[in-house]
């Protein structure tokens, strides 16, 4: 694909409908030019807008466990359904990533409205990670029901140098084509952490990054941290729901509205 043309359309949510520049202020800094000739290419694949069919997903090489570097196994990518927090939580709220046009984007931004469900892959690994974008695409096929949760979902794709920018897109094509209908939108927000300045933050750098996974309520509180020790280790798009079902159920609204129902209570 010609990543020098393509639409571009609004960020957080990818709407292939509605073209025009990011709402959120450019960053002082900002890209270069080849930067942002990469992002019109990049949210043009996040819609499925380039007429082309995606490549077909990257298969991982048969063998035994091993490091991050390897992947073994080529059969089916399972998750983990049943999971608990394991990583400390304190340097989460002040991360900040790049969006797609280039602006800086505080992840604070997108507390308040909604829980987050914040996805940190593995990065611009080579070849592509599968175990990233099958994760990716089966949190594009259960999206509506985190939004049902009240939930956004937030990815981060870390990358050594802004050079890297570029290979998002593959990444994310990749991953929808992992998808039944691989000319789907990515409904949700994607991010870059730029010379892996957040997954150090969070000390989580091992081959470019360990796959991690945070969930922040709407009061900015982060109720869950996940960081795998292993490729595949990681939660499921059903684990997650599960957390957000719990969170809510736990919220000072919904208690009160379940004893204002109850004949019983007071």
């Amino acid at each position: 694909m010609d990543m020098t043309t393509g639409t571009i359309v609004n960020v957080p949510h990818f709407n292939a409908s509605q073209a025009g520049a990011n709402t959120r202020p450019a960053s002082a800094g900002g890209f270069t030019a080849q930067a942002a000739r990469w992002a019109m290419g990049a949210a043009c694949v996040l819609a499925g807008c380039t007429g082309e069919e995606p490549p077909p997903p990257v298969v991982a090489p048969a063998g035994g466990a091993g490091p991050y570097a390897s992947y073994y196994t080529a059969g089916e990518i399972k998750f983990l359904d049943a999971v608990a927090t394991n990583a400390p939580t304190d340097a989460v709220a002040a991360l900040a990533f790049t969006d797609v046009n280039g602006n800086q984007v505080a992840l604070s931004d997108y507390v308040d409205r909604k829980h987050v469900v914040l996805v940190i892959t593995r990065g611009n690994t080579n070849p592509i990670c599968p175990y990233c974008s099958t994760q990716t695409a089966r949190l594009i096929s259960a999206y509506d029901q985190f939004v049902e949760q009240d939930a956004e979902v937030v990815l981060v794709y870390p990358i050594e140098s802004t050079g890297d920018s570029d290979k998002l897109a593959a990444f994310l094509a990749d991953a929808r084509g992992r998808l039944d209908d691989p000319g789907r939108e990515v409904p949700f927000p994607v991010l870059i952490d730029v010379q892996l300045k957040s997954v150090d933050q969070l000390g989580i750098r091992k081959d470019l990054s360990k796959p991690a996974t945070y969930i922040i309520d709407k009061e900015g509180q982060v109720r869950f941290a996940y960081v795998g020790e292993h490729l595949a280790d990681r939660p499921s798009a059903d684990s997650l729901l599960g957390q957000l079902a719990t969170l809510n159920a736990d919220a000072p609204e919904t208690q009160a509205a379940a004893e204002s129902d109850d004949p019983d209570a007071g």
